[in-house]
């Protein structure tokens, strides 16, 4: 793994019990390794053999802590999406992963019992990146854990997705500040803001050197908490609920501003809503301002276990993918388009800066 913790490795002999496995060849002559797809009357094997791999893991479970329990976890499951089909994965691996008594050891973690059960009514809440921002807001919750199962925490928001996604929080401040250095008193549109918790960061919001910050969300819940940065951070800030939907259908009157971001969204959406949304939000972009897209690059190796344990399923993207959002834009609008990405290679950033 590349959590900087323990590791298996993804050690593929840990598969060489598996019975599902036995009649087939994933090797190719160029040293590549393919999904195997197994006929329907082979599930139940599967999901035996899952069931025997993940109960050989519990004896890893020690009193009061179950960090080597979720580091072999998460590993585990990497190596069999990376061997099974998809359909096998979703159809066989998945369903009896969940089922099996691991599972209960393993929600005791509160970040991912939260995301799991999503509270809100839909994946990676606000209050769930509050977990990966190891923000105060969350302490609550993680001391009524238990104590295994703070531990299982403190493995996973420790992990690269969850590292990747902290450094987007300081990316986006920075962003915020290097727009307030450009242009006096900028207007700034966050879209799918959740808690805003960039705005913690941001040094010229503090300074009183952004003109208007104005989040937009869906969850009214989530702007009630970033209304309280109007008093503790910034009067510039405003919210506004939206949808995505509204926003697309131009409903929405948002205004024009220097620079437009949207941290997680993209990370949900189609390709084709995708594009649409980028010109839309391009749209809003004054003379010289800069839209700001990320979303996660393929390769996050936690993949695995945020489907299963944590029900969070993100559309992971190549460089390619990210930068055809720009595509519906009339490109004698575009001054520069600039891609990059985050020093892990995780997230990729697009940035597309208008005439």
């Amino acid at each position: 793994m590349a959590s900087g913790g323990l590791s298996l490795s993804r050690d593929r002999d840990r598969l060489s019990g598996f019975a599902s496995l036995h009649e087939f060849d994933r090797s190719r002559r160029d040293g590549a390794v393919v999904p195997v797809e197994l006929p329907d009357a082979l599930y139940p094997v599967v999901r035996d053999d899952v069931s025997r791999a993940l109960t050989a893991l519990v004896e890893l479970a020690a009193p009061g802590d179950y960090t080597r329990l979720t580091d072999a976890v998460i590993d585990l499951l990497g190596l069999l999406k990376e061997t099974f089909s998809e359909r096998a994965w979703r159809e066989a691996v998945l369903p009896a992963a969940r089922a099996h008594a691991l599972a209960g050891f393993i929600h005791e973690c509160p970040f991912t019992h939260h995301s799991f059960t999503r509270p809100r009514g839909y994946p990676g809440d606000a209050g769930l990146l509050d977990f990966v921002y190891r923000h105060p807001a969350a302490r609550p919750v993680q001391e009524a854990a238990t104590e295994a199962g703070r531990t299982v925490m403190t493995f996973t928001v420790d992990v690269t997705a969850c590292e990747a996604v902290r450094r987007r929080r300081s990316i986006l401040a920075a962003k915020i500040d290097e727009t307030a250095a450009r242009q006096p008193m900028p207007k700034i549109l966050a879209v799918a803001s959740g808690h805003l918790r960039e705005a913690e960061l941001s040094i010229a919001l503090k300074e009183g050197r952004v003109g208007r910050l104005l989040a937009t969300d869906q969850d009214a819940i989530s702007l009630a908490t970033v209304d309280g940065y109007r008093t503790s951070i910034s009067g510039a800030i405003e919210t506004q609920q939206v949808t995505v939907r509204s926003i697309l259908a131009g409903k929405a009157d948002l205004g024009r501003f220097d620079l437009v971001y949207a941290a997680g969204l993209y990370d949900y959406l189609d390709a084709k809503i995708a594009a649409r949304l980028t010109r839309v939000l391009f749209d809003r972009v004054s003379a010289g301002g800069r839209l700001l897209i990320p979303n996660f690059l393929w390769g996050v190796p936690e993949e695995a276990y945020m489907e299963v344990f944590m029900d969070w399923y993100l559309l992971y993207r190549s460089r390619d993918d990210i930068e055809s959002f720009a595509q519906e834009i009339e490109p004698a609008s575009i001054k520069r388009t600039t891609y990059s990405e985050d020093a892990a290679g995780v997230i990729g950033y697009l940035e597309i800066e208008r005439v």
